[in-house]
């Protein structure tokens, strides 16, 4: 009776499968099958190494069981099949689903059409599901009645699935065409031919665990004609009739299924060991890295030791925390998740934000212009680095939309000076073409694949020593240049006009689809992998991250075609053979090790739609068993499970103050005595101290930057601007002043807005909301303003302050002074929000107390914020008191004109204060308040924050820690 040959998983699969080969002794007309190309590479180095192997000889023939039913395939055919575009069978699964939406009555018939964009989805997940059915030996049944269960388009597309399935083969057997799918279906199809085909050769079929139906037909053909042996690598359990692990649970449906028994060859029939198994939990990755990175540190050695990682996108974080040893990659990464897919993302992007007239948004090139390849690109002095540094800081101040053509390097500057203009000039210019022009005029696929050959060619040829360096982007490179455009320019609707839109969605679909793939060299030594590739492989040491639930087993994404629940209709694997799959890669590779740890995020799942991650159902089985073994239960900080912690200090409620050191006071006091200060700088400081800091002492500056939506401030002082000109007329004349005629203001406002550059700068919308906003708003302004002799608009004035010592300048710019019958007016304009101390500040006699007193021996820590409650904004006071020192005249009052609501006034004292009252004020309170401003300044200790609604406009916020 034949047999299937059992490897116990607790022993080295690919040395075992050596010696079996070994002992057949000639070996050329041997095929070895596999589940993946991976085992190939093993078993190649095992068998060159051995020291029993004849010297020459030939080697089997080892390969993937898809290459192999792939050349079947090829080899047997009346004409060699093509393998099909991927948008090949996309489109074709379109143009079929559009001639059966003729059918009368059928879902489809009722829906609307989709163009190329709206199918592609769609089109995908059609494409995969057909090449399942034929993997798995099924001609589908329509399924009806759907449209509770699915989306409306999905129901019809079920509702005719026979149907697609049967025209859509025809037409891609038709053109010559071939998937995966349709290989396997053709050596299902054809035994007789098969059989011939193998006819002397002895095939080795090892390391198979869930066959497909179209597998399972095929090696069992092959197996009763006694051409192909079986080798698993299982419990064995399976061949000592006892009861085997769950994981083990394909094998036991594969052995039921072909009426056979397991054996294991006595030379492998070894006691099984227990592998020692220890957890680690963690709050998040963060902290399992740590973990890892202390276990490894540990270890006497990291020989035959692997890192497992079910999520492949903790791999650069891994790497990062490795101990200083050199690790062999061996997984896929995907390419949508790498900095070459990153720059391509910038191009498309770039094209669908840009204007009919040819300018680009001016974020998005900055963002070409930053990504690392671009900069790195020519000789070793990468030139192109300042270059798109100060083409940077030229853009933050340009405009929102801008052409890149038209700015030219300042090569003549001094920050250019070392930059050589005919090697840098010549490549920025290339850059631009390739990235940029390039791209312009595409309207197909093979239009686009074109502009992306070109950028390929122009990395390799600037970028040459990059590729030696950066391993990884090579690979990704390499996969552009050899998958992704191929497909694009090859595909028969390639010459096909298709809108943006429907182009860049195909390219990102394809990019998403791609993996990188990474093989390891050498095959010992620390090997970082994803749990796919451990399949068949063994290590004495295992570090196994996020053993969560999602990871595994794992959850495929929502499939709105087919939803897991309804695959068993149509005889497709669903989630419980995806999930022995799982458990069967888990558990074969941790049988065979000598220790592993298991590290997992720890927590609950809050709720149906949260992501909160909780620990794998293996590791909770894994832990059950250990609890049955020691009878009590397993808590974190057991000997068992070690948890991750950190130091942890108390939150801090406010971002940190700045600590006054001597050369911060020296350079205070030095910058007060030559530059001075102004009413803005005196009210910003006691606003926010640590904001003054910044603005006033600190060389830290905004970042400049395009405000699309208009800069209040800009704006503002247009609107200073027009005022003046409008005023300038009337100096030094008694006017009634709302009996102006509001048109020349109109006309002013309007001219000086439409030639100003935030008019280009601005969107249509805003642009006009703006002017007429701004009409109304000055005309209403006019019509609230008061009889008066103006004396002064946008007048500058200046004093100084003597204190402790030292003189300080004060100086400031008035908006505006008039004369209102006998008494001087202070007015300043605001088109924001303006604030003037409260009414009873000036009467709050413990208050000025404590700002009267304030010195060197009093400690009035609260001092400051009670003054910033109280008096709000010091502008105002401080403007009088400028007038009043430089003019010798005790001014009457001041105020603010709201011009960004009705344009009326709101002054500082108001009418019913007494003559006493304003002298009092202005030549006593108010320069008292100067003073104690000035010398909380000198005597701070720390310039400390004040959180609050400002913050949110604040050009520090960043640095400040807000």
């Amino acid at each position: 009776m034949r047999h299937i040959t059992l490897i116990p998983w607790h022993v080295d699969f690919m040395p075992a499968v050596t010696e079996l080969l070994i002992e057949r002794g000639d070996l050329r007309n041997t095929i070895v099958l596999f589940p993946h190309n991976r085992p190939r590479r093993h078993v190649k180095a095992l068998l060159a190494d051995h020291p029993a192997l004849p010297r020459p000889m030939f080697m089997p023939h080892m390969t993937s069981i898809a290459d192999f039913v792939t050349g079947l395939h090829r080899t047997l055919a009346s004409t060699p099949p093509i393998h099909a575009n991927q948008l090949d069978l996309v489109e074709t699964l379109r143009a079929v689903v559009n001639d059966l939406r003729t059918t009368e009555g059928s879902l489809l018939s009722q829906l609307p059409k989709l163009d190329h964009e709206q199918f592609l989805p769609w089109g995908m997940r059609l494409v995969k599901l057909m090449d399942d059915l034929m993997r798995q030996e099924i001609e589908p049944d329509d399924l009806g009645y759907m449209e509770g269960e699915v989306s409306a388009y999905a129901a019809g597309l079920l509702e005719q699935l026979s149907a697609i399935h049967a025209e859509y083969t025809t037409r891609l057997m038709a053109k010559g065409w071939t998937t995966s799918g349709l290989d396997a279906r053709f050596i299902t199809e054809n035994p007789d031919r098969i059989l011939d085909a193998v006819q002397g050769k002895h095939i080795i079929a090892a390391g198979f665990y869930a066959l497909s139906g179209a597998e399972d037909t095929f090696f069992k053909r092959l197996w009763e004609a006694d051409i192909l042996h079986p080798i698993i690598h299982g419990d064995p359990a399976l061949a000592l009739r006892e009861t085997p692990h769950w994981a083990a649970a394909e094998h036991s449906a594969w052995l039921t299924r072909w009426h056979t028994t397991a054996i294991i060859p006595s030379d492998f029939d070894t006691a099984a060991t227990t592998p020692k198994i220890h957890f680690c939990e963690g709050y998040d990755r963060h902290s399992q890295l740590a973990g890892l990175t202390d276990d490894m540190d540990a270890a006497a050695t990291l020989d035959e030791t692997a890192v497992i990682l079910p999520d492949e996108g903790a791999l650069l974080p891994v790497l990062h925390g490795l101990p200083d040893v050199e690790p062999n990659i061996s997984m896929g990464y995907p390419l949508e998740r790498t900095s070459l897919a990153r720059l391509v993302e910038t191009l498309l992007t770039l094209q669908e934000n840009r204007r009919e007239d040819g300018r680009y948004y001016w974020k998005d090139l900055i963002a070409l212009i930053r990504h690392p390849y671009l900069r790195l690109l020519g000789p070793e002095e990468k030139p192109l680095r300042r270059i798109f540094h100060l083409w940077e800081s030229t853009m933050r101040q340009g405009e929102k939309y801008l052409d890149p053509m038209e700015w030219e390097p300042p090569y003549g500057d001094e920050t250019l000076s070392d930059v050589d203009k005919k090697i840098a000039e010549p490549l920025r210019l290339e850059i631009l073409n390739h990235c940029l022009t390039d791209f312009e005029p595409v309207e197909s696929l093979a239009d686009l694949g074109d502009a992306l050959a070109g950028l390929a060619a122009l990395l390799h040829s600037h970028g040459e020593r990059l590729w030696h360096t950066y391993l990884m982007d090579a690979e990704c490179l390499f996969r552009l240049t050899n998958s992704v455009i191929p497909q694009l320019k090859s595909a028969e609707a390639s010459t096909i006009p298709f809108s943006r839109t429907t182009r860049h969605a195909f390219l990102r679909r394809m990019i998403s689809l791609e993996r990188v793939s990474f093989e390891p060299d050498p095959l010992a030594g620390l090997q970082v992998l994803g749990v796919l590739e451990t399949r068949l492989l063994h290590f004495k040491r295992l570090y196994i991250l996020d053993a969560v639930e999602e990871r595994l087993p794992g959850t495929n994404p929502y499939d709105p075609l087919l939803p897991d629940p309804l695959r068993k209709l149509l005889g497709l694997p669903d989630s419980r053979e995806r999930d022995n799959v799982s458990g069967y890669n888990f558990y074969r590779l941790l049988m065979g090790a000598d220790e592993a740890v298991i590290y997992y995020q720890s927590g609950i799942q809050p709720g149906l739609l949260d992501s909160k991650s909780v620990r794998s159902r293996f590791v909770e089985q894994l832990l059950w068993e250990q609890e049955k073994k020691n009878k009590h239960l397993v808590e974190t900080g057991d000997d068992l499970i070690k948890a991750v912690t950190f130091p942890t200090s108390s939150i801090p409620g406010a971002p940190a103050a700045i600590p006054v050191t001597d050369t911060i006071h020296d350079a205070l006091v030095e910058k007060l005595c030559s530059k001075g200060l102004s009413p803005s700088r005196l009210d910003q400081y006691m606003t926010c101290p640590k904001r003054f800091f910044y603005s006033y002492l600190s060389n830290m500056r905004p970042l400049d930057t395009v405000n699309e939506d208009g800069d209040r401030s800009e704006f503002g002082s247009m609107i200073h601007e027009v005022l003046k000109e409008f005023f300038t007329p009337y100096m030094n004349v008694l006017t009634e002043l709302s009996k102006l005629d509001p048109t020349p203001l109109i006309a002013e406002f309007d001219n000086v807005f439409n030639s100003h550059d935030l008019f280009s700068r601005l969107p249509l919308d805003t642009r006009m909301a703006l002017k007429k906003t701004g009409r109304f708003r000055l005309t209403e302004f006019l019509t609230s303003q008061r009889t008066a002799t103006l004396l002064g608009l946008e007048k500058s004035l200046s004093t100084t302050v003597e204190l402790d010592g030292l003189t300080i300048p004060l100086a400031g710019q008035i908006d505006r002074i008039e004369q209102r019958e006998e008494d001087i007016v202070i007015l300043d304009y605001k088109t924001g929000q303006g604030h003037l101390p409260k009414k009873k500040m000036w009467e709050d006699m413990e208050l000025w107390d404590r700002i009267q007193t304030f010195g060197p021996n009093v400690v009035d820590v609260s001092l400051l914020p009670d003054m910033t409650t109280a008096i709000r904004s010091v502008q105002m006071p401080a403007y009088l008191h400028l007038y009043a020192q430089c003019e010798r005249q005790t001014p009457h009052d001041a105020g603010l004109i709201m011009l960004a609501s009705d344009g009326k006034e709101q002054l500082l004292f108001g009418p019913k204060w007494t003559e006493e009252e304003r002298e009092e004020s202005v030549n006593e309170q108010i320069p008292a308040l100067i003073h104690t401003l000035i010398r909380h300044m000198l005597l701070a200790t720390h310039f400390t924050p004040n959180p609050g609604t400002a913050c949110t406009w604040c050009d520090f916020k960043g640095p400040c820690g807000k």
